[in-house]
């Protein structure tokens, strides 16, 4: 198989050239260790830089889409894949980087595979035209879908061609190291209970809720302290007793500060958007070998539902801090440990997702 993968660089907070993090760069790299004709094209909504390079066997572009050069750009792929005659076009990000890859389909006559790894109409820049949904359309006219997430795929899966792609994990990356140690390179306190968050800290993410659940803890004379590092919004304010906020931290360090944890939390709220996806930081705290304290939310349950039936009774409610403290106190006594979900590396999952791409029929019109 020869396959144009369309992408976004920047996501998850994380730019997918210079980090090669998550599923944009991991897919389509593995598929070129597999062996297939395979080309990464990123488009950069953040900015001006224009990348082109080879690594290993994957070839590699990303384009800033507000430039002068992006227009080029495309007719220099559209014209290069005419020449490659790429059997696949996959489009992962977006709608509107959907909306380009399944024109670039139809130009080419190749195969048009939505990867659909959040509830795009929920993104903040999504927009219907009046009569006209643009999403229900990709994923209407998509020869192949696959979903980053269990509850998302149930509610817009079509009658065949459908995939499960969950996220997974670099394991050479994320794997412990020894507490006291990572403390010590982060001049993280050496003594008393480190509770860690790492991510997104949107409000549906849960953050103040753990922050005031820290208090009641704190109040009732127990010594934890919150690690934070991600993304934060401004509101959020984390200069606070009992918090230390690390920024966002480059990828290649937050394995050392989740290893500096006694406790990795995921506090989410309920919420449209977060219920359908599946966060990639799930599967990193459970091979740090740490305990998880999570609130029952889809985003955890329906995406991992055996790993929620050993949090039995111990899975707080979304959006109740004195709940998330009283799971925090019940983990730090039985200190559960989960079971690490099977096949969740990126080399697992892109050869799992390479042998659906090759059942896929025939583009439509073909």
């Amino acid at each position: 198989m020869k396959i144009l993968f369309i992408g976004k660089r920047f996501y998850t907070n994380r730019d997918a050239v210079q980090e090669q993090y998550g599923r944009i760069y991991q897919l389509p790299s593995f598929w070129a260790k597999a062996g297939m004709q395979t080309s990464l094209w990123l488009i950069d909504y953040h900015s001006k830089d224009v990348v082109n390079r080879t690594e290993g066997q994957l070839r590699l572009k990303s384009t800033p889409i507000f430039s002068r050069a992006s227009l080029s750009e495309w007719h220099e792929i559209r014209s290069a894949s005419k020449q490659v005659q790429f059997d696949i076009v996959v489009a992962s990000g977006d709608c509107y980087i959907g909306l380009m890859a399944y024109r670039l389909a139809q130009r080419i006559g190749a195969k048009f595979v939505f990867d659909v790894y959040d509830k795009y109409d929920e993104f903040r820049a999504y927009l219907n035209l009046p009569g006209f949904n643009l999403f229900k359309h990709l994923l209407d006219r998509a020869d192949g879908r696959i979903f980053a997430s269990r509850p998302l795929m149930a509610q817009l899966q079509r009658a065949t061609h459908n995939h499960l792609t969950l996220n997974g994990i670099d394991e050479a990356l994320f794997t412990p190291s020894d507490m006291s140690a990572s403390r010590g390179t982060l001049g993280l306190p050496t003594t008393g209970i480190l509770i860690g968050y790492f991510g997104s800290m949107t409000a549906d993410r849960g953050v103040t809720d753990l922050i005031a659940s820290a208090k009641i803890l704190r109040d009732k004379g127990h010594p934890v302290e919150l690690i934070l590092a991600g993304r934060k919004e401004h509101a959020l304010d984390t200069s606070i007793e009992g918090v230390t906020y690390l920024g966002n931290l480059p990828v290649s360090q937050v394995p050392l500060a989740m290893s500096s944890c006694d406790l990795l939390a995921l506090p989410y709220r309920s919420s449209p958007y977060l219920d359908m996806a599946s966060s990639c930081k799930i599967t990193e705290y459970i091979a740090m070998r740490k305990p998880v304290v999570a609130t029952l939310t889809p985003n955890f349950s329906g995406n991992f539902p055996l790993q929620a039936r050993q949090l039995d009774g111990l899975l707080a409610s979304p959006g109740d801090p004195a709940s998330i403290a009283e799971v925090i106190l019940k983990q730090l006594e039985s200190a559960t440990l989960l079971q690490m979900p099977e096949g969740a590396t990126w080399q697992e999952i892109s050869a799992d997702t390479l042998e659906f791409l090759a059942t896929l029929p025939p583009p439509r019109g073909a």
